[in-house]
């Protein structure tokens, strides 16, 4: 059974791809979808024409847990009025998707070739990617954001396998795929 993820960006879909196991891969496709607004419409013309599994993963763009829950809802309501009984996952990334490079730091410093600056690592909590791109600047390792994940170990990705939004992600398509085995048998 075919199922798409959704995201924002080149750089989301990227990393979804590299973080993701292989195994969980086959059969879904990972689509950008640009802004919000894009994102729904999208969802809701494969839902429609396609009957397949979506989840969406998009960046939510704050921590207020009122303005998350708003956001998730909002995206929510519209696609899953559509869906039936099709299978529909809502992810925010809280607030950007960048957020799993800053959960283990040494990790990050070791991509980086350096130990980034406390001052940084504490803007990280609010601007993630902002974040990144300027550590990223002060690199000699790393020139460009989409690089990172070319010196991405296996253990790095292991690292941020483990991540909440990662964990989320994973067990929605470990459900899809049982629910279409258990169907075949």
């Amino acid at each position: 059974m075919k199922v798409y993820i959704i995201c924002e960006g080149d750089f989301d879909a990227q990393l979804l791809k590299t973080v993701l196991p292989e195994n969980l891969l086959t059969d879904v496709g990972v689509v950008v979808g640009g802004k919000i607004y894009n994102i729904k419409s999208l969802a809701m013309s494969l839902i429609v024409s396609r009957r397949v599994p979506v989840l969406i993963v998009f960046d939510v763009g704050s921590s207020v847990p009122e303005l998350v829950e708003f956001r998730r809802q909002d995206i929510e309501e519209v696609v899953l009025w559509v869906a039936g009984k099709t299978p529909v996952k809502i992810v925010p990334a809280i607030p950007e998707i960048e957020t799993i490079f800053f959960q283990d730091v040494s990790l990050l410093e070791r991509l980086l070739g350096y130990t980034p600056p406390q001052n940084l690592l504490d803007r990280a909590v609010f601007l993630p990617k902002k974040v990144l791109e300027e550590l990223i600047a002060r690199s000699n390792i790393i020139q460009d954001i989409s690089e990172i994940l070319d010196r991405l170990t296996e253990e790095d990705i292991e690292i941020l396998r483990s991540a909440a939004i990662m964990q989320e992600i994973i067990q929605f398509l470990q459900s899809v795929r049982e629910t279409a085995e258990a169907t075949l048998i």
